[in-house]
Parts: structure tokens; C-alpha cells; sequence
């Protein structure tokens, strides 16, 4: 081997390395966003990963490491690599948000991998497994939501106190002779092309007196000892510089010193020209070093160096992350996944939904109207992507503010047909066909010249029973159920009933069809003529929506006048439509589905959805819910055995009789030997309203997203026309299904804008508003460069409040709400909150403002004199902050995705908003208005509209209806009179001090004082609602 000695030109001079730049490909942090949404949810532990190194390939570029789609499998599926792809170990942190990004102890995390290098060479891995020696260390932030990865990747070295010294270097080529340089390329040919050795990034090479070159593993090294060979520590260099080496040889150097306490070695650089060995680019040099002292102690923790990006010796709070976007991957698939986001997220910290089967489960909706468009929407949100909608009818302009889906240039189509692209619009996945049909009804004789059509409906409606999983009745008559409800029970396909009655509800799921009892003759036989009472799991079977009729099915048409045909409360269908959805994905979720036992309120569920009843009976003037459970009648005209008996023996000729022949299903039932009694639906006196109240009134809406759009949908329908809507938000792909205005048209727009066009084509008269805009908030200070833009948003929300009567809060988050609620407080003006958690909801109205003392004789004086009573002299009701013990504060940053995001159940905004809407109405229609006294379910009501209660606290999972009554806190955030005193006296000026200062409105309503007591005191202070439990949309 050729010398090329000390005191060559530059040498020595401390060793220089090359650093190591990542190339992380997009499909690698895909593959992590789906990790992130799929497995891991909230779990932000280190994740094994596996990088990819490779010598030099090209002299004019240095080799990248590499990050792969399947760098995040298990690192068993990683560990064979290939010539080009030498598996490396690797630790990922991937945080919750980016403020826990940002937080990171880099130079720690940095020391901590370095200290698995430093025990991997001190308990000997790395001769067993030399890329333990590259180790890496990867810490990022999905921002899931955007699309977008922020990250920095590190290469660990162990950092020596004193220097590595480089005291020679040169091409190899020029370091061997010619025999020794033939003899490695054959040797570096051969390492190469064995699968074992070639993903082997250290190993030896031992040059004999004769010129022959061999490759040996570090694990050999001992009995490369003694033989007086030359010995060349090789790895494969990343680098292409021909005047300093690869950065792996600094923890190579490190594993020499440390492991076999070398101080002077000779190492060889191997680079690669298109696959072949390149000498001429390879290096040879030595280098000495002293040995480190201490490393050997278990709890050392060693200096290192190797952020990417990051020159030795800087601040590593200096680094700035790199970022990449993935909104280009995918944009159809990618949609999609937006739109189902909420439903992974809700498997983080609730349940995890089965997305699959939702997606391939086949729904039939029998109605497109009100209740049809409300579920057919909702059923999308839940994932539902294979849809039939059949209905006979035709869109006209009163349906347009009823109905959620339809605008005005719907008018005149079949509602079957303009139903379709309003779906697609929404979710462009959905499979949906429109199907203008009647449905066949008994106690509807038909004539001759209309038979054959008939029979066609009901073979078409046979057929589509069939060819479902789960049928929908929302007709508007009580008898075109009959023939679904008697065709689900015979195909034992799950059915959903939602009816409407003026001010009440009734949602319940079909038990199952009958099973054969044991002993039939035949199959056949016995399907028609030895019928169970239970179903097939011996379980007694749930009835139908038929089930306590006494009268058979009737003609409600005819008889009845226009406001029994169709007059409800307009929040009647959110709420029927809410609970049917949830419902139908509660029992999809069961394993026993169409089997599974009612429940009822009250029982114990170990399930994460809650109880599944068989029936709920809600009433909005009483603010009651009820789970009713009732099994199938042997007397019922729809799924009795005599009925599915006959059914099955007979046919459609059956059906044409039960049509034909009023008093026929009774007869075959045996209610003809019942006592018969006025079984027809009573609809209670309409209450009258006043339009021209509802017309005038102006209504603020802040926030116009899930809840937004369906309180002013409702309103709307009420006979409201003066509509304010504040958004500063955009429409985005996952609010199209959530959002019930908005459509694929409207993605990237302002909400504030887009939402005005909705509202129009809805209701040609309505006079809206829309104003894009952020609502000040306390604990998110702002900067002097941004005080004047947030203190004119606060001048500007002072005088929308003002101008307006009544004000909804539905914003985003907690603490946007806060200033509205001062300001509400402050004007005496109607408030209503409506807020989420997961399962559950809080509606509730603010109380007034308080009254002035008698001994307040000045303005100086009423600052300071407020009442604790409102002006009619009654204690003021509490608002949205008076349970806190503490201040509101930023609920974002810090928090998970799925805290951030509106992970709730699909059918909790509709409930909400209808409760919203009508709680809206009641107090306007009440005679003290805002003043009324808040009444409690149970209690009688003292007006005609019913009760009139503060609060409604309602759970999916409980099914519980809660009614509550809460005064004004005099340590209250918002309403309290220490913080109305201190806004009227300083104005905008208290309010920045709130927004900059997180501590302040503790220390002035003396929660500070409150909160140290209760410590002292060792009371543990538990909130009414956690925050946690209302996470807002």
C-alpha cells in the first residue's frame, strides 16, 4: 500500500466531516398522518423507525438518507434493506400540536439518542449490528387537519472533549497499489452483491503482505489480530468531497476508541459510481484521537451534535423547522378522508367507529322531505356512503326554510330528483339514486285502471327492501308505513321510524322478524305457517311502529285539516332527525345489531355509544324525554305473525286486499274482537305566534359553522328575517357534510360570505348580513402591532351587540365567548348558548343584566351600585361563565387534535340547535321576555308554550334529559357586577387587559382569593361541566 504520510500539505488539522442531509419522501409522512389518525391518536410516545443509507452513488452529489413509506412499519418488516437501502434504527417524537412542538427540549432529546449509541458500543450491539452507529432521531407535528408536517431530523454524534485530529487523507486509488486496489474492488464487488453483507454500512478490510484485499465483519476483528495485516476501517460515506470524510466516521471513531481502545486508526471511505466500486472517489486516511474518560459510567450522559441544518455550537432554539405539504397527494381520496376525519378522531378518546361498515352498508330513505333531507345528511356525516331516497312528491317554496337541502330553483322537481345533487354537492363519495315512487297504502282503495300500477309500486318497493340493510320510514302519513314496516319485519331487515307531531316526537328502531319454531315440517312450511314469537336468537321480539295501534292503519289525509297535516316546530325535525341517526349508528355498532334488547334510561351499558333503547318520546314544551320499551303485539297489523303469515302465503294479492278492504287487517288480527277507541293522533292547539314579532326582531349569530347553519335554517323556518352572521373562518372540504348550507362551491370562501347565499335561495325575504371578522378573546395576548386591529373588533362586536335583540353564541371556542357575553350583560340583551362535548350538549339562555340600586344618584355611583336582582326585581339567572372557578383561557393551542376539531357525534348538532331555536322562541314569547324566572321539567308551566327553562343539559349515551337553574355568580368572568363596574367605567381598556393579562379577571372577581382558600381548606374544587365535556363547533 502506498504512504502518503504526516506533514503532507494541511495535515494535521482537526477532522472535518460531511454532513448528512435527509430526504424524507412524501409518502413517508403520509404514511405518518395515517399512523397519527389511525393508531396512535392522542398517544405521542417515541415510534421505532427505519432510515435508509447509502454509499455515494453519484461524484457529483452526496447520497441522501433516505425516509420511506414503509420507513414506519414494524422494524421487522424493515430489517433485510438492499444494496441501496441499508436499514437504520431510528426514534420518532411526532407531538400532539404545535405548541408542544415547539417546546421540545431538543438538545436533550438530542443527548438521550446519543446515549443509546454510546450503550450500543459499550455493551457491544454494534459488532452484532454496526448501523446502530447511525442511529437518528426524527421529531415532527402533523398538523392533520391542513394537511401539512412540520419536523427536523438529527443525526446523533458523540462529541470527544479534545479534538479527532485528521493526519492524513487521499483518494484510495492513489493510497493502494495497483494489486491492492484490484483485489478490493473484487472484494467491495463481492461484499456488494451478498444480501447479508451488502446492508452492512462498517466493516473491515484486512490488505495481506501479497496484495490480496479481504472484507471482514466488525465483529471479526479479533481474529483479524496478530496476522500482520493491514487493517482499514471502512464504512460506506454518504459524502462526495474529496478533502474531508462522511459524517458516519465520527461515531465510528467514537465505537473505536471507546470499544477496542484504539487511538490512531486508518479508515477507508467507500463510494460508489453507478452501482461499481469508485476508487478513484473513495478515500484513505488516518486519524488519532485521544480516549474519552467517564463514558463508561451507566449514567453519563454525553455532549453530542447533529441536527440537521444546525452548525456545532448553536442554539438549537434557533432552529426552524422544515415543513412540507401534502394537499397535492390524492385530492379525490383526500376529500374523503377530510370529510371522515371527526369519526377517526372520535376513536382517540371515545369509540372507534367502524368507518368500513358504514361505508358499505346499503340505506333506504322512505321520504325526502324535512325529516329526509335532515337524515340523509346526517347519515353522511356518519359515513354512509350507498343511499336510495324514494318519495313521490314535489319541492315547493314553503319547503325551502323546512327542509335543509332544497333552494329555490328546486321548486317544481320532483324532490326524489333534486334531493340527489344537494347530497353530492355535500359529499361527493356518496352513492345516491333518487326514486320517484308512491308507496302503496291500506285504507286507499284502489281503482282498476290504477291496479297494475300499484302492484308495480310494491314490487319496486319489495325489491328495494331486499336489496337494503337498513330502511328509514319518514313519510308524512301514518299508513305509508304500513308497507315497509310489514316488508322490513319479513326481509328482517333494521328499520328506523321517525314521527312528527305538532310539539313532540317519536324515533324508535323495528324489533326483528320472527324466527321458526322447532319442529316444522318443511323450510317452507314452517317460514309461513310455524312463526315464533321470538326472533332468531330466542329473544323476545321489539315491536314495530304498529304495534300499539288499536284502529289498524288509517286514512290520515282526508280528515284531517291543513295544520295537522304538516304544522310542527320548526326545531322538532333537528331533534327527531338527531336522534334516528344516532339511533341507527348505535345499533350498527351492537353486536346483536337488529337483535339487541332495548334498554332504557337509567340501566347500566358497558358500551361506549351508551344505551340503545327501542323507543324515544321527547316533547319540546315539557323538556322531556322518554325510553319506552314494548314488545311485539300479537296483534299488530304490521309484523304479527297472522300478518307476515299470510303475507308470505299470499303475496301481493295480501296487500291489495289489506288496501282494498278497510276493516280486512282487522279482522285478520282479531282488533275487531277489541273494543275499539279513538285511537287517531290528537294534535294539541297550535300556539299562536307572532310573525310580526319574529319578522322585526334581529338576531346576531356568532359563529356560522355546524351549529350556526342550522340555528339560522331554523329561525328561519320560525319567521325570523333579520339575520346577522359572524365567521372568521373558511369553508373547508370536512364541513360539507357537517355544515348543512354549505357545498362543494363554497370550499376556500368565508363562512360569513358563503352562508348569506344559502340563506337567500332558502328565503327570498330575508335580510342577512354576513361579517367576516375574529372575536377578541381573553388569554391570547396580543402584540402592540396587533392592538389596534383587535381593539377595533372589539368596538365593532360592542355595536353589533347593540343594534341587535337577541344574540346566539356559537363559536369555536370557550373563550370566545366570554367578551359577547360581557357585552350581552352589559346591553341587557337576550343571550342563548349552545355547546357540545362528545355525547352531550348544554342549551341555555344568559339571565338580564343587573338593576341599578336605589342609592345610586350619579353615574359614578351606578358603576358601583349594581343590584344582585335584574329589573323586575328577580334574582338575575346565571350566564355561560358563572360555574367556572377560573378565568377563561386559550383552549387551543395547547390541546390535540381531536380537543381542537368538532369531535362529537354527527347527530348532536341538530339536537342542539333545534333546542336552541325553540328556547329562542319560548322567551320571546313570554311576557317578561328576558326577566322570566327559569322553571324546571316536571314543574307546570305558566304560559301556553310550556316551561321555559335556563338550562338543558341532554346526553346521547344516557339518553338524559336534564332541566337546571343557576343564578348569577358574584365571581362570574363575565356577568358578575365587580367586572360590569370595571367595563363601564374603563371601557375597551378593561377588555385589553383581560385579553393580555391571563390572571386579571381572577383577581378582580377574587377567584384568586377564592381558589387559595379552597386550597388551604384542602377542598377539591369539580366543575359543573368540565371543559373537556363541551368542546364547541
Amino acid at each position: 500500500m502506498a504512504g502518503a504520510g504526516a506533514g503532507a500539505a494541511g495535515f494535521p488539522r482537526p477532522l472535518q466531516v460531511q454532513a448528512i442531509q435527509s430526504l424524507a419522501e412524501e409518502g413517508f409522512w403520509d404514511a405518518l398522518r395515517r399512523l397519527k389518525l389511525d393508531v396512535l391518536g392522542t398517544d405521542d410516545s417515541p415510534v421505532s423507525v427505519t432510515g435508509y443509507y447509502t454509499p455515494r452513488r453519484y461524484r457529483s452529489s452526496a447520497s441522501f438518507f433516505n425516509l420511506r413509506p414503509g420507513s414506519l412499519a414494524s422494524p421487522s418488516h424493515n430489517s433485510i434493506g438492499d444494496r441501496n437501502n441499508c436499514p437504520v434504527p431510528g426514534t420518532l417524537i411526532n407531538t400532539n400540536n404545535m405548541r408542544g412542538f415547539q417546546n421540545l427540549d431538543r438538545q436533550f432529546l438530542l443527548k438521550a439518542e446519543a446515549k443509546k449509541i454510546l450503550h450500543d458500543i459499550i455493551s457491544g450491539n454494534v459488532e452484532e449490528d454496526p448501523a446502530l452507529l447511525l442511529r437518528f432521531l426524527v421529531i415532527s407535528f402533523s398538523d392533520l387537519k391542513n394537511w401539512r408536517v412540520y419536523y427536523n431530523v438529527a443525526f446523533p454524534s458523540l462529541v470527544f472533549k479534545s479534538r479527532m485530529t485528521l493526519l492524513s487523507l487521499q483518494r484510495a486509488s492513489k493510497a493502494l497499489s495497483k494489486e491492492e486496489a484490484a483485489s478490493l474492488y473484487t472484494s467491495l464487488q463481492e461484499w456488494r452483491a451478498c444480501s447479508e453483507t451488502t446492508v452492512v454500512p462498517f466493516f473491515l478490510v484486512s490488505i495481506s503482505s501479497d496484495s490480496s484485499a479481504s472484507i471482514r465483519q466488525l465483529k471479526d476483528w479479533k481474529a483479524c489480530q496478530g496476522n500482520s495485516e493491514k487493517l482499514l476501517f471502512g464504512f460506506y460515506d454518504h459524502g462526495c468531497r474529496s478533502d474531508c470524510p462522511g459524517w458516519a466516521l465520527r461515531n465510528y471513531i467514537a465505537f473505536l476508541s471507546i470499544r477496542w481502545k484504539i487511538e490512531k486508526v486508518q479508515f477507508f471511505c467507500y463510494r460508489e459510481q453507478r452501482g461499481q466500486p469508485d476508487l478513484e472517489e473513495s478515500l484513505i486516511g488516518e486519524a488519532s484521537f485521544p480516549p474519552p474518560s467517564g463514558w463508561d459510567d451507566p449514567d453519563h450522559l454525553p455532549e453530542a451534535i447533529g441536527w440537521e441544518g444546525v452548525m456545532p455550537g448553536k442554539i438549537t432554539k434557533e432552529m426552524k423547522p422544515k415543513e412540507i405539504n401534502l394537499q397535492s397527494m390524492n385530492p379525490a381520496s383526500q376529500d374523503e378522508e377530510k370529510q371522515l376525519m371527526h369519526l377517526k378522531l372520535m376513536g382517540w378518546r371515545h369509540f372507534p367507529v367502524n368507518i368500513d361498515k358504514l361505508s358499505r352498508i346499503r340505506v333506504l330513505l322512505l321520504g325526502a322531505g324535512p325529516l329526509g333531507c335532515e337524515v340523509a345528511r346526517l347519515l353522511m356525516t356518519w359515513g354512509v356512503r350507498k343511499l336510495t331516497v324514494v318519495d313521490n312528491g314535489y319541492v315547493s317554496t314553503s319547503d325551502l326554510v323546512k327542509q335543509s337541502l332544497y333552494i329555490d330553483t328546486d321548486c317544481g322537481v320532483p324532490r326524489a330528483t333534486a334531493i340527489v345533487p344537494h347530497l353530492k354537492a355535500r359529499c361527493p363519495a356518496v352513492e345516491v339514486e333518487g326514486i320517484k315512487m308512491e308507496i302503496p297504502m291500506p285504507w286507499h282503495p284502489v281503482s282498476l285502471s290504477k291496479t297494475a300500477s300499484v302492484l308495480d309500486d310494491c314490487k319496486q318497493l319489495q325489491t328495494l327492501v331486499a336489496s337494503s340493510d337498513a330502511v328509514f320510514l319518514l313519510t308524512e302519513t301514518w299508513e305509508s308505513r304500513w308497507l315497509p314496516t310489514l316488508l322490513c319485519a319479513n326481509e328482517n331487515k333494521i328499520a328506523i321510524t321517525a314521527l312528527l307531531g305538532y310539539d313532540n316526537y317519536l324515533v324508535m328502531r323495528h324489533g326483528a322478524g320472527p324466527g321458526t319454531r322447532s319442529g316444522a315440517m318443511d323450510e317452507v312450511i314452517g317460514r309461513i305457517e310455524n312463526l315464533s314469537t321470538e326472533d332468531v336468537l330466542g329473544r323476545q321480539r321489539l315491536g314495530c311502529c304498529f304495534c300499539n295501534d288499536t284502529a289498524s292503519s288509517i286514512n290520515s289525509m282526508p280528515n284531517g285539516t291543513l295544520d295537522q297535516q304538516a304544522a310542527t316546530l320548526p326545531g322538532l325535525t333537528s331533534l327527531a332527525s338527531g336522534k334516528a341517526v344516532e339511533l341507527f349508528a348505535r345499533m350498527l355498532h351492537h353486536p346483536d345489531e337488529i337483535h339487541a334488547p332495548g334498554d332504557t334510561a337509567g340501566m347500566d351499558t358497558e358500551h361506549q355509544l351508551g344505551l340503545l333503547p327501542h323507543q324515544l318520546r321527547g316533547s319540546l314544551p315539557n323538556c322531556v324525554l322518554l325510553t319506552e320499551l314494548g314488545n311485539s303485539s300479537s296483534n299488530c297489523t304490521a309484523c304479527s305473525n297472522a300478518v307476515l303469515s299470510e303475507y308470505r302465503r299470499r303475496g301481493l294479492d295480501f296487500v291489495m286486499q289489506a288496501m282494498n278492504h278497510p276493516t280486512y287487517l282487522k279482522d285478520l288480527t282479531g282488533l275487531s274482537d277489541l273494543q275499539n277507541s279513538d285511537v287517531s293522533p290528537k294534535m294539541p292547539a297550535s300556539i299562536p305566534v307572532n310573525s310580526d314579532k319574529l319578522s322585526d326582531i334581529r338576531c346576531l349569530l356568532l359563529g356560522a359553522g355546524t351549529l350556526g347553519c342550522d340555528v339560522a335554517r331554523i329561525l328561519m323556518d320560525y319567521g325570523v328575517r333579520k339575520l346577522t352572521v359572524v365567521d372568521s373562518g373558511h369553508v373547508v372540504v370536512s364541513n360539507l357534510a357537517r355544515q348543512s348550507l354549505y357545498t362543494s362551491d363554497d370550499r376556500g370562501a368565508p363562512k360569513a360570505t358563503a352562508i348569506l347565499r344559502h340563506l337567500v335561495e332558502r328565503c327570498p325575504s330575508v335580510d342577512a348580513q354576513g361579517i367576516q371578522m375574529e372575536i377578541p378573546m381573553p388569554g391570547h395576548p396580543v402584540s402592540p402591532s396587533e392592538a389596534d386591529g383587535v381593539l377595533q373588533d372589539c368596538e365593532r362586536l360592542k355595536e353589533l351587540v347593540a343594534s341587535h335583540d337577541a344574540i346566539f353564541l356559537l363559536t369555536d371556542t370557550r373563550e370566545s365567548r366570554w367578551l359577547p357575553t360581557l357585552l350581552c350583560t352589559n346591553e341587557n340583551k337576550i343571550a342563548i348558548t349552545a355547546a357540545l362535548g362528545y355525547d352531550s350538549y348544554l342549551v341555555m339562555r344568559h339571565g338580564a343584566g343587573p338593576a341599578i340600586s336605589c342609592e345610586a344618584s350619579n353615574v359614578v355611583a351606578v358603576m358601583d351600585k349594581f343590584s344582585t336582582k335584574d329589573a323586575n326585581g328577580r334574582q338575575r339567572l346565571g350566564c355561560y361563565f358563572c360555574n367556572d372557578v377560573v378565568a377563561p383561557v386559550d383552549s387551543v393551542s395547547n390541546r390535540t387534535l381531536d380537543q381542537q376539531c368538532t369531535v362529537t357525534r354527527p347527530g348532536l348538532a341538530s339536537i342542539a340547535s333545534g333546542r336552541a331555536a325553540d328556547l329562542f322562541t319560548r322567551i320571546l314569547h313570554h311576557p317578561d321576555g328576558i326577566h322570566a324566572l327559569g322553571e324546571i321539567a316536571g314543574t307546570p308551566g305558566e304560559h301556553g308554550l310550556g316551561i321555559l327553562p335556563h338550562q338543558i343539559r341532554g346526553s346521547l349515551s344516557q339518553y338524559n334529559l336534564l332541566t337546571l337553574l343557576g343564578h348569577s355568580s358574584s365571581n362570574c368572568t363575565a356577568c358578575s357586577n365587580a367586572v360590569l363596574s370595571e367595563y363601564r367605567r374603563r371601557g375597551m381598556d378593561f377588555v385589553m387587559q383581560v385579553i393580555n393579562e391571563p390572571t386579571y379577571l381572577e383577581d378582580l372577581t377574587g377567584l384568586t382569593d377564592l381558589m387559595k382558600s379552597a386550597a388551604d381548606s384542602q377542598v377539591e374544587w369539580v366543575g359543573e361541566s368540565d371543559e373537556d365535556d363541551f368542546i364547541e363547533i
